[in-house]
């Protein structure tokens, strides 16, 4: 189903990481708010919960239907943030939105009415490093991590109870990072580095990075995803139209999986893995397409599935999961969209619906 944009607008409920030129994009997730009480995940009884996309001069509010994945827009929305919001992630707490500003470096904290989910900001907005793009969360909601393309560095932020931020560390990777992953156990974090074609390993301990080490991709790399476990870790190479496989070693080393790469569609540039750690899921920026893998356990090996992938809009740049793990959403850049898709049992994927934004969507949060 298809949403136009000006019927979102006047809906009174609310509906639901590559970067470097078109790869300047990609880096997280669906929020899901205390309403009447207290939302939680889409497999639960509650009938909804809410998602956070930044785009244009703002961040755009939705309702998504747990069931459906119908959308509707917040009463609000869209929420004025500051210069070019270029990323958003939601505490685990569902009470804090972080937002990324490109243009002026800095991050916004906003406040969300768990009855609402309307935004308010809290300020002053907290200074990032230059031209900041991507951002994640750890598990526990501790520390944020921001990659920011004009002084090509990662910062690393401390969270306080209130969502205030405190600069930790910051760690410089040469060029321009395009996205961040961190596994769910918070001890590492990974950066792709497309101009250097390499990925940037990082340990992490009460928000300090220790370099590990830099993995060359011999195929290019722009977007990464890595699976909740923190066994693998995927790369799209969107010169060679692959996917690279690697095996996340103890110390935080990366070893090819064996058969290396693995074909995808026209220009991969991002992917993510399901919460199951089951299934791959990765973005053809040249084409509508998204390629569908499943995951072997022991070798991170992928099998692509037999079913055939709905198409998504035109040029697909990002890739979220759904927190309740029942929808991924898919970011397209050319068709200013975004598309949602039903992860049945077997991994595959069916259209559930288009949210027409009438802007480009630079990234989307949502909570659980």
């Amino acid at each position: 189903m298809r949403v136009p944009a000006a019927a979102i607008r006047f809906s009174t409920k609310v509906k639901t990481h590559f970067s470097v030129s078109t790869l300047r994009l990609v880096i997280s997730a669906v929020l899901v708010p205390a309403t009447l009480g207290m939302l939680s995940s889409c497999g639960s009884s509650n009938p909804s919960h809410l998602a956070y996309i930044a785009g244009g001069q703002g961040v755009s509010a939705y309702r998504i239907n747990n069931r459906s994945g119908s959308a509707a827009a917040i009463l609000g929305s869209p929420f004025v943030a500051g210069n070019s919001p270029s990323s958003v992630v939601v505490h685990p707490s569902n009470r804090f939105l972080f937002v990324a500003n490109q243009v002026d470096s800095t991050i916004s904290l906003f406040k969300i009415d768990s009855t609402s989910g309307a935004l308010a900001e809290v300020l002053p907005r907290t200074n990032a490093g230059v031209s900041p793009v991507a951002m994640i969360l750890d598990a526990g909601g501790n520390f944020l991590f921001v990659a920011n393309q004009g002084s090509n560095d990662v910062t690393v932020f401390s969270v306080s109870s209130t969502g205030a931020l405190s600069q930790v560390s910051s760690f410089s990777v040469g060029s321009v990072p395009a996205g961040l992953a961190v596994p769910s156990s918070g001890n590492f974090l990974f950066v792709p580095v497309p101009n250097f074609s390499s990925i940037y390993t990082f340990s992490v301990s009460s928000g300090s990075l220790q370099f590990v080490g830099s993995f060359f991709v011999v195929n290019g790399v722009a977007g990464i995803a890595v699976d909740p476990g923190g066994n693998f870790l995927y790369a799209t190479n969107p010169s060679a139209n692959t996917v690279s496989g690697f095996a996340i070693q103890s110390g935080g080393t990366l070893s090819p999986v064996p058969g290396v790469t693995f074909a995808a569609g026209t220009v991969p540039v991002a992917a993510a893995v399901d919460f199951s750690g089951k299934y791959l899921y990765v973005a053809n920026s040249g084409s509508t397409t998204l390629s569908q893998y499943a995951i072997d356990a022991t070798t991170g090996d992928l099998t692509a599935l037999t079913k055939t992938a709905p198409t998504a809009g035109a040029n697909p740049a990002f890739i979220v999961v759904d927190p309740g793990g029942r929808f991924i959403f898919v970011g397209n850049t050319g068709a200013r969209s975004v598309t949602e898709m039903l992860i049945n049992s077997d991994g595959s994927l069916t259209l559930a619906n288009t949210i027409d934004l009438g802007l480009v969507p630079r990234w989307l949060a949502a909570t659980k």
